[in-house]
């Protein structure tokens, strides 16, 4: 997480696998915190289907395990911020 996955994605192309890259202390925030950086991750690197992602350091001991399911389900959900605008 202590990488921009845009500047990543600048300096690797459009061909280069990454992985990550969301700060596992997002899941102690609220469902629409942990949406947003979801999406926020996902278009940063590139769009859906660029990159895998997850957290930046594994879930920390103590995460709620609701937040867990709002991160999954948002990475189910979320067709990029150009199927979000049509």
């Amino acid at each position: 997480w202590g990488v921009d996955m845009a500047q990543a994605r600048s300096i690797l192309g459009e061909d280069v696998p990454v992985s990550g890259n969301i700060d596992p202390t997002i899941l102690f925030g609220t469902k629409e915190q942990i949406e947003q950086a979801v999406r926020d991750c996902i278009d940063r690197a590139g769009g859906p289907g660029k990159h895998l992602l997850n957290l930046g350091h594994g879930v920390m001991q103590g995460t709620p395990e609701e937040a867990v399911g709002w991160l999954v389900d948002e990475c189910k959900r979320y067709r990029g911020k150009d199927a979000e605008e049509s």
